[in-house]
This record gives structure tokens, sequence and C-alpha cells, in this order.
């Protein structure tokens, strides 16, 4: 029990911190409401399932340990940011308006939001570093074999959580951003941030 809260005191704190998956969060919920910002914070939630259940089975240390296989979902990674970086800044220089004043708004996207989550989540390499280093830290031989489990449940439960309270209250925002110079600026904003993420990412080390 000692092990898993001090866990969640880590993960709490790293779900905290700012990343690709709240970028993704925020523009998914701000264009498309928050019902789709929660999907696509849904979908940020299962890819750290499937990273924490990859390092608890130790699929992700044989990522950590090969620099081809980091190479290559390093670069999966930075391209796909980049792409998404460069459609928003495509429609700033279009002049598209995040929000719509139509009521289907949200309703179109929510398998797309969701995915958009979860590739954000699967192509970031740095999350599957960051189980493979956490957990041989809360994790002892005669540790009980729920342990990884409610660990991956946890964090999970956290980062969907954090996330969707990201997309709730920019939704709530996006009703003072129909005007065409607020949407412009918010998605030239993010497109920047997205590209400037994707290049770090490309750039990172083994």
């Amino acid at each position: 029990m000692q092990a898993f809260v001090s866990f969640l005191a880590v993960a709490a704190i790293a779900a905290i911190v700012p990343g690709p998956d709240t970028v993704v969060v925020l523009r998914t919920a701000l264009a498309d409401g928050p019902r789709a910002g929660t999907w696509a914070a849904g979908g940020s939630a299962v890819g750290n399932v499937v990273w924490g259940g990859a390092s608890a089975l130790g699929i992700a240390a044989v990522l950590a340990a090969s620099a081809t296989a980091f190479s290559a979902i390093k670069l999966a990674g930075a391209a796909y940011l980049v792409v998404i970086g460069l459609q928003a800044l495509r429609a700033a220089a279009r002049g598209e308006r995040l929000a719509s004043g139509g009521g289907a708004r949200g309703e179109v996207s929510r398998s797309v939001a969701f995915r958009r989550g979860l590739a954000s989540d699967l192509l970031n390499v740095k999350v599957g570093l960051f189980w493979t280093a956490l957990v041989p830290q809360f994790v002892a031989a005669d540790s009980s074999a729920l342990l990884p489990v409610a660990m991956v449940a946890a964090m999970a439960a956290i980062v969907f959580a954090w996330l969707s309270v990201y997309a709730h209250v920019a939704a709530r925002l996006s009703r003072a951003l129909k005007r065409r110079r607020s949407s412009q600026a918010i998605n030239g904003t993010v497109g920047t941030v997205l590209v400037a993420l994707g290049g770090r990412l490309a750039l990172a080390p083994h």
C-alpha cells in the first residue's frame, strides 16, 4: 500500500505537467466541444494503459534497450505531432473558426477524437520510457501481482480525469472564441507548439 500511495503522488505530478496529449485534447475540445475533448482524453488514458501494461510485461524495456525501435517510434510520434500542428497552422492561415455555432458541434468526431488522443500517447516514446523507469521503483520481487495492475489503472484514471478537466474548461472558453481573430490566434499558437514538440521529440536522444 505504501508503494502504491507513493506511486499515486508521482503519477499525479506527471499527469499535471502539460505535454502533447494536453495540447491535442485542448484543441479537440475547442474545435469540437467537451464531448470530443473527453473522448480524446479517453484515448490518451487507453494509451497509458497500453504503455503501462507493456512496461509491466517487460516489453517497454526492449524499447529502452533498442536504439532502432526507439528511433522508429520517436520519429513516428514526431511526424504525427508535426502533421497535426501543420493542420492547425493551415486552419489559422485560412481563418477557420475554432468554435462554430452549429448544434452538431462535437458530434461528428468521437472516434476521430479518441484516435487522436490514443495516437498522441502511443507515439510518444517518452511515455514508454517513463513507465520503464517508473515501474521498477515501486514493484519489488516480493510485491503483489496486483500492484502493477493497480498502478496502470490508477495512472489511466488520473490522466483521463485531468485531461477531461482541460477539455471542459477549454470548451467553456470556446464560447468566447467564435471570432475569426481569436480562432486564428489559438490555431496559430497550438500549431506552433505542436510542431515545436514534434521537432523536440525527433531530436530527443536515446
